[in-house]
């Protein structure tokens, strides 16, 4: 198999980050410049994530999408709660949706309530915790935990 040419796009960034972690902040006297170094490195480990993983939320909208159908398939008195439902993108307008049937649910005990919170909630819980994941090296940084920022 023939070498590659250039390094990939993630050797890049993590000789970058390499570079900024033990050249750059051992030699940084200035607090904010640390800081600021960090939280590159933050922007730098997210871009690899984005990278290495999928950069679409077309399979998440698609996942809320047929859970909203299921759910107002179900229980048609919930289509008045979704009627004018922003339509900016298909991702928006989903979590428009879901957000005004979530808001339903806390408020009311009823059968499509119950369904709300057992089918849907935990559907929007496990996207946001994957793309909190997916975002958290770089909101360490920018959120009060840098990375050998003080000395």
């Amino acid at each position: 198999m023939p070498e590659a040419k250039h390094p990939t796009v993630d050797e890049v960034l993590a000789g970058a980050l390499y570079t900024i972690e033990n050249q750059l902040l051992p030699n940084l006297e200035d607090t904010w410049a640390r800081a600021a170094a960090s939280q590159l490195m933050g922007t730098l480990e997210y871009a690899r994530a984005l990278i290495a993983g999928d950069e679409s939320v077309d399979a998440q909208t698609a996942e809320v999408e047929a859970a909203l159908a299921e759910l107002l398939g179900a229980h048609p008195e919930l289509d008045a709660l979704v009627a004018g439902a922003s339509s900016e993108t298909p991702g928006f307008a989903a979590l428009d949706k879901a957000s005004r049937l979530l808001s339903y649910a806390v408020t009311h005990e009823t059968a499509a309530a119950a369904a709300i919170r057992a089918e849907l909630r935990p559907l929007i819980t496990r996207q946001a915790e994957a793309n909190l994941n997916e975002t958290m090296t770089m909101l360490k940084r920018f959120g009060g935990t840098p990375r050998n920022a003080q000395r």
